[in-house]
């Protein structure tokens, strides 16, 4: 009786466990990537003084971090992401600095905004994303523009 029972058992384990299996093995799970659609060729360099330092984003705003400039054109909402404002290697801005700003304009919901490939300030110049559009870590290979290498461990 105890190895029907048991038998039985591993036998209603086994119709569970493949009934709760997926039922179409050869899909697999699907991801959304967005193409950078940023074009180096359409960049534009713009100077400016900073308003301020936008760090929450209002509802239907672009997400992340970003500097309010006054230029020569008029306002502009200069998108930097959050990586430039936080962590260890984080970068402070201040309103009255003067910046030069290289991107490209984009629309995001209707509203003008410049997406920031470089931040140069008096002192500094500031990677915010390669050459491709993507954000880079402050600190990371991409951002380290002009740093030589002694060739390390062999």
């Amino acid at each position: 009786m105890r190895k029907v029972a048991g038998g039985l058992s591993l036998l209603t384990a086994l119709v569970i466990s493949v009934s709760a299996a997926p039922q179409n093995t050869n899909e697999s799970p699907k991801r959304t990537v967005i193409a950078s659609t940023y074009d180096v060729s359409k960049e534009v360099t713009l100077e400016g003084t900073i308003q301020s330092l936008v760090r929450q984003p209002a509802p239907g705003e672009i997400p992340g971090a970003r500097l309010v400039v006054s230029t020569a054109q008029g306002v502009v909402d200069a998108h930097i992401g959050n990586h430039v404002i936080t962590g260890p290697h984080a970068e402070s801005f201040a309103a009255g600095q003067a910046v030069k700003l290289v991107g490209i304009m984009t629309k995001f919901n209707q509203q003008d905004v410049l997406l920031v490939r470089t931040i140069q300030t008096e002192n500094r110049t500031i990677t915010v994303r390669n050459e491709h559009g993507f954000l880079v870590f402050p600190g990371s290979k991409a951002s380290l523009t002009g740093v030589t290498s002694t060739g390390g461990v062999r």
